[in-house]
């Protein structure tokens, strides 16, 4: 047996099938891309005097422009196909992000950001929905593990390519163009295998969001936890007195939480009801909150707090997809997946506004609180639809 075919054999085992491959190899170079381009974009800004509530604006154009788009994503894909959509909207994207650069006018730039946004939400959407569509159902918590901990590893070098790049010239922005065109190389080699649909969605599009919403407003609070966590984590190490070279730190343990637990969660998501793993990693997501406010003393044990919370709240994000999948198929699937990346934007713009405003009324625990709120919210959903799923189980 030749190397290539061992490695296929196991690759297959995994659940990770050639379209699954091809979609999450896409996806670690857009995931890089994007960490790229939203710091580029705030930092080169700053560098020309552009004043923080400006650019703090312009990058919310991105999540707006998911919220515009996402619920078109399913039209686009059933009538272009999941494959040349993302192969179309990659390069459209990719053309758009030297402008960042060289355009100085900020209505301009709003636009073309906006623009941006919609092509890469759709393609986030389709990616995903590619991802469940292809993959056997007694592997998609692994693979949506795999493909989780891969987009977070994607989302980390991102921000890493400035520090070599510098900000002093066009040559990052063309990185970031370049690296959008290097996603499109597997999505168009797996064309032949891109789950292209026939059956048009059986409801609206909003209906997908309450169809689910153990899986939907997982992510919502997930994302607000997200952002929140990458906006004021270093802020609120600074109110609470630690040094400078800490404040990064407490992100850092977040996001290596993020990366670290998504594929043993998504082990454990194939073997258990996934409803019950998302309202522990609720149950997780509010007392981990509960307890970093009680462990400020020691920055080391609050790092360790926020670890163990980074990895319990992404998992909202992975078993959540894999829920869906386990709901839904063809073009259902298809609009689960939007209403999915939808919810994320969705709470991309509250967390960062709600904690933002808990922090100036209380600097020291405005941050646990809010995001613990959210997370206890959560769990009471979450408890209600798996009682409820089990009392009508015969």
């Amino acid at each position: 047996m030749s190397l290539s075919t061992a490695l296929g054999g196991r690759l297959a085992a995994l659940g990770l099938t050639r379209g699954a491959i091809a979609a999450i190899s896409t996806m670690i170079a857009v995931g890089t891309a994007i960490s790229l381009l939203s710091p580029l974009v705030a930092l080169t800004l700053s560098g020309r005097g552009v004043s923080e509530r400006t650019i703090g604006f312009l990058v919310a154009t991105l999540a707006l422009s998911a919220l515009f788009s996402t619920p078109y994503a399913p039209r686009i894909a059933h009538r272009f196909g999941t494959a040349r959509t993302i192969s179309y909207l990659l390069p459209a994207a990719a053309c758009l992000i030297p402008f960042a650069w060289y355009v100085t006018a900020l209505p301009i730039l709003f636009v073309l950001l906006f623009v941006y946004g919609m092509c890469v939400s759709i393609c986030f959407a389709l990616s995903e929905f590619w991802i469940n569509a292809v993959t056997p159902h007694h592997r998609r918590g692994i693979v949506m593990g795999i493909y989780a901990t891969c987009l977070s590893i994607g989302f980390a070098f991102g921000p890493m390519l400035i520090s070599i790049t510098g900000l002093s010239s066009p040559l990052p922005f063309f990185l970031g163009s370049a690296l959008f065109v290097i996603a499109v190389m597997p999505t168009w080699m797996a064309r032949d295998v891109s789950p292209d649909f026939s059956e048009k969605p059986s409801g609206s599009f909003f209906s997908f969001i309450f169809a689910v919403p153990i899986a939907t407003f997982g992510v919502l609070v997930f994302a607000m936890a997200e952002s929140s966590g990458f906006a004021f984590l270093p802020l609120w190490g600074q109110h609470l007195g630690y040094a400078p070279a800490i404040f990064p730190l407490l992100a850092s343990a977040m996001t290596l939480g993020n990366v670290v637990f998504q594929i043993p969660l998504g082990l454990v998501a194939d073997k258990i009801d996934k409803r019950l793993i998302l309202l522990v990693c609720g149950l997780v997501g509010c007392l981990g909150m509960v307890i970093a406010s009680a462990a400020t003393a020691n920055w080391l044990v609050l790092a360790a707090v926020l670890f163990l919370w980074g990895g319990a709240s992404a998992g909202l994000y992975t078993v959540g997809l894999a829920h869906l999948a386990a709901r839904f198929s063809g073009g259902d699937l298809a609009s689960a997946n939007s209403a999915f990346v939808f919810c994320y934007a969705l709470g991309m713009l509250i967390g960062p506004v709600m904690v933002g405003d808990a922090m100036n009324r209380m600097p020291t625990t405005g941050f646990p609180i809010a995001i613990g709120a959210a997370f206890g919210a959560y769990c009471i959903i979450a408890a209600a639809r798996l009682v409820r799923s089990r009392a009508e189980t015969p």
